[in-house]
């Protein structure tokens, strides 16, 4: 947040400073040439001045011109009016600070490319809408996962991979982007309070998510199902019902072997998912029979 304040602030200053040189040239060109180019000469003094010489040097050299130039303008014999006396005497140390601010606030943007790689990475295992962690987080703690149950020899160990996927969840985004935004959102919501913590959840991309969940016993692992689908169910896109797509694998000693990464046991699911889906056409076909 405060860094954002920082881009505002230093978009608002640079503003100032342009609409500033405009007024003053502006003005300027009312009166006679040699003002309008002693006017023009001033402002592009201060604006090397406070771009290019460190900050401390630009305060006495602010100090030592201010007063040279008022000994002339002000005290010498110069037919011009006061204001324009006084607008010439402000042109420099005002352009001179104001780009002195700028330089300040534009170099600290320099946060935007020193933590771009921080920010793409976060941008690429993090979703930020439904607040989850993405497909590289999932495909890494699947292979951890795989690997413990395909060697542990003390006990026998088990992972259940099971994904849901909202259908036509396209063409939705499609049309209607934030209600496809808020449905994300709400099945979200769903999955953190039906899952139990030790169960991992995330989101995979086009309205599909990801359920790891280690060592579950058979009636835990099917009560958390149930009472998934029954929450599922109850959402709402205006007056219509989303429809999901629902895939699992349970990987064991005997079959890890055969899923050595997440892209695999996938590939299984994708085929799970696709029966489901005819499977729910078929029942509705048979009440509306």
């Amino acid at each position: 947040m405060i860094r954002q304040h920082i881009v505002e602030v230093g978009l608002t200053v640079l503003f100032l400073m342009g609409a500033l040189i405009a007024v003053l040239m502006w003005w300027a060109g009312q009166y006679s040439t040699t003002v309008g180019t002693a006017m023009m000469t001033l402002i592009l003094l201060g604006t090397a001045a406070g771009t290019l010489i460190p900050s401390i040097l630009i305060t006495w050299l602010i100090i030592g011109l201010t007063t040279i130039g008022s000994t002339i303008l002000l005290m010498g014999y110069i037919v011009m009016t006061t204001p324009l006396k006084l607008g010439l005497l402000l042109a420099f140390p005002v352009c001179a600070s104001l780009s002195v601010l700028s330089r300040y606030i534009l170099s600290g943007w320099g946060w935007i490319d020193r933590n771009r790689a921080d920010i793409n990475s976060y941008a690429a295992h993090y979703d930020q809408v439904t607040k989850l962690q993405t497909r590289y987080n999932a495909a890494k703690i699947y292979e951890k996962a795989r690997h413990f149950v395909q060697t542990d020899q003390h006990d026998d160990q088990w992972l259940d991979v099971t994904a849901i996927q909202w259908s036509h969840s396209r063409r939705i985004q499609q049309f209607h982007k934030w209600e496809y935004h808020e449905t994300l959102r709400a099945i979200a919501k769903i999955l953190k309070q039906d899952r139990l913590p030790s169960e991992a959840l995330y989101y995979l991309e086009h309205g599909t998510f990801l359920i790891v969940s280690f060592n579950l016993t058979t009636q835990t692992y099917e009560y958390r199902n149930r009472l998934t689908r029954q929450h599922l169910v109850q959402l709402r896109i205006g007056q219509a019902t989303p429809q999901y797509k629902w895939g699992a694998e349970r990987i064991t000693t005997e079959n890890a072997a055969s899923y050595p990464e997440l892209t695999d046991v996938m590939r299984h699911i994708d085929r799970d998912m696709e029966t489901d889906l005819i499977v729910e056409y078929m029942k509705g076909d048979g009440v509306n029979g």
